[in-house]
């Protein structure tokens, strides 16, 4: 989907995502094009874009956990979620709000702090509680803090869900 012209996107300079976040959503986008198009090529891109950035030890985890993520939104989640073209140069300049609120819930994973992976994927299910996907955000957490090292102080105000 190309979005020149969708007013209901987030430029992604305003989000405060650093390149760490910015691979990540690349990793989203590329497994939802796989649920979208019901085959495996965005899974095996997704595997061999970790593989590149993270090596062949992380890389595969790395990208399971995030598919591990988004089977447990597509249990949780009510209502849809929107995503982006990972290919396309204009859309690579946005984020939806919903991918946004993803993120967000991956930071907390990060960070590693309980209550706030719990609130955060609550909000982001739009439930009271979704405890797989506060787990599969805790799991993903630990995986990337395995990999890439130690954990992100706390988001500024413009990385939070409220």
């Amino acid at each position: 989907m190309c979005t020149k012209e969708a007013p209901d996107l987030r430029d992604i300079k305003s989000t405060g995502f650093g390149e760490m976040e910015r691979e990540w959503l690349h990793l989203v986008r590329l497994h939802c094009m796989s649920y979208e198009h019901n085959h495996a090529e965005g899974w095996d891109r997704a595997i061999s874009h970790a593989e590149m950035r993270y090596g062949a030890e992380n890389g595969p985890s790395i990208a399971s956990r995030v598919a591990v993520l988004i089977r447990a939104m597509r249990a949780e989640r009510r209502g849809g979620f929107g995503y982006l073209s990972p290919y396309c140069p204009s859309c690579c300049q946005r984020v939806t709000d919903d991918e946004w609120e993803l993120v967000t819930l991956m930071q907390a994973g990060y960070r590693g702090e309980p209550f706030n992976i719990e609130e955060a994927a609550a909000e982001f299910a739009r439930r009271n509680e979704a405890p797989s996907l506060a787990a599969a955000a805790a799991r993903f957490g630990k995986t990337i803090v395995a990999a890439v090292g130690a954990r992100r102080p706390a988001p500024s105000h413009d990385a939070t869900l409220h």
